[in-house]
């Protein structure tokens, strides 16, 4: 959200639209994510001096975005957003609780000391209660919720990225994030 320690731009735009989408009662099973890092993680540029927030440096033999310090587990920056209504979700996926490990999508983390994505368990969550249809949004557009997208279509699920309900760290990245899901067949819904 705008002004928060990782902010997107206009984040605020979808709440109304987010909290009017589980209003409708329209999916059988909802899952929140929910950044909940531990202080010092891995992907702080605090932990990584002379680093700044946004460089790139190469973790585990992949580049890693160093983030500013956000949603350190029990403070209010981790909180779910008080606007919305989440008693319609079924389940929260706490990402990036490994003090060493990135995450970004709710179904893996990134790429961990041993070369590996550890999954979360959502894909066999979803399996378990015979979900075949996923719908992304929420932030950030060309983050977590473009990494979320493409996990989900790798595990077998038909996908669809809400677009109007995202928005991005950076709304420069829109045109390659559009060409991803394009890509691997990631159907956008744009209204």
């Amino acid at each position: 959200m705008p002004g928060g320690a990782l902010a997107c731009a206009k984040g605020d735009e979808i709440l109304l639209g987010l909290e009017w989408l589980l209003a409708q009662h329209a999916f059988a099973h909802v899952v929140a994510t929910q950044d909940w890092h531990p202080p010092g993680h891995v992907s702080f540029a605090s932990r990584h001096p002379p680093h700044q927030p946004f460089e790139s440096i190469e973790l585990y033999g992949h580049a890693q975005t160093l983030w500013p310090d956000h949603c350190i587990q029990r403070t209010e920056g981790a909180a779910l957003h008080p606007a919305i209504d989440w008693s319609a979700c079924d389940a929260i996926i706490r990402k990036g609780t490994d003090p060493g490990i990135d995450s970004y999508s709710a179904f893996r983390n990134n790429i961990g000391p041993d070369g590996h994505r550890p999954a979360t368990g959502l894909a066999g969550w979803l399996r378990d209660r015979r979900v075949t249809d996923v719908y992304v949004c929420g932030l950030a557009r060309d983050v977590c919720v473009l990494w979320t997208a493409e996990d989900a279509v790798a595990a077998g699920f038909n996908t669809y990225f809400l677009w109007p309900l995202t928005r991005p760290v950076t709304f420069e990245t829109d045109d390659d994030t559009r060409q991803r899901l394009s890509s691997l067949g990631i159907a956008i819904v744009d209204a």
